[in-house]
Formats: structure tokens, sequence, C-alpha cells
């Protein structure tokens, strides 16, 4: 879906599992076996700017589903730290999935491969 600036809405971003294990909730919800899906450790990510506004509003949505949050109690690292759960990087458009798990369901937040890199880390070979 996308709004009269042409822009994706956030509901395309956000897709919802059902109660399953974490990871095959993660992959049911995005319809794919995970053959193309790469996991990644979080502290190798860098997000742009455009990236962290993507998933702070994310963050916003599925705690919105659980109780009465206002935006400015969702500092930028509480939202980054819901979706670490699983991390991984889709071969098939490089773009990053980024999963929060509860008990009974899973948030799985696309972010497109424009707005996330690996950090470099000195010393380390990537």
């Amino acid at each position: 879906m996308q709004n009269q600036t042409g822009q994706p809405t956030r509901t395309d971003y956000l897709q919802i599992g059902p109660p399953l294990a974490p990871r095959q909730r993660m992959l049911k919800a995005l319809g794919t076996d995970g053959a193309t899906l790469h996991e990644l450790d979080y502290e190798d990510l860098a997000l742009t700017v455009e990236g962290m506004r993507l998933v702070r509003q994310a963050a916003l949505t599925v705690l919105r589903r659980f109780s009465r949050v206002e935006e400015d109690q969702v500092p930028l690292a509480r939202a980054l730290a819901l979706f670490l759960d699983q991390v991984f990087w889709d071969e098939r458009d490089g773009g990053l999935i980024l999963c929060a798990d509860f008990p009974d369901q899973s948030f799985c937040l696309p972010v497109p491969r424009g707005l996330w890199g690996l950090r470099h880390r000195p010393g380390r070979a990537q």
C-alpha cells in the first residue's frame, strides 16, 4: 500500500506471524522457506538515518498493540533493541529483516537494501 506521495505506508513494512516457534513464525510471515535468508550478528549492522526512523516507527506500532505508548517513551536504542531477536540478510533483494519475538507472535521488519549496510570494525575480517 502507498500513501498519496507514492511512499510505502508503515503497514507495508510490518508483517505479523501466527503462534509458532520464533524462526518458523518469521518464515511463515515472510512467505519464504528461508533458503535465501542468512542470519547476521546485529553488531555488524549500520542503519541509515532513514532506516533508523523506519525501525522507530515500526517499534511504536508494535508496542502500541500491547499498551498506550507515546513517541517520547521509545528512544531509538529501545526501538532498535526490540527488533534484534533475529536478523537476516535476504540475498534475493539485498534487504535486511529485523525480527522481534513475543510469546505468541513475531513481528518482522523488512528494511530495504539502501537503508542499511555492514559496519566496519577495525581489526576484523568481514
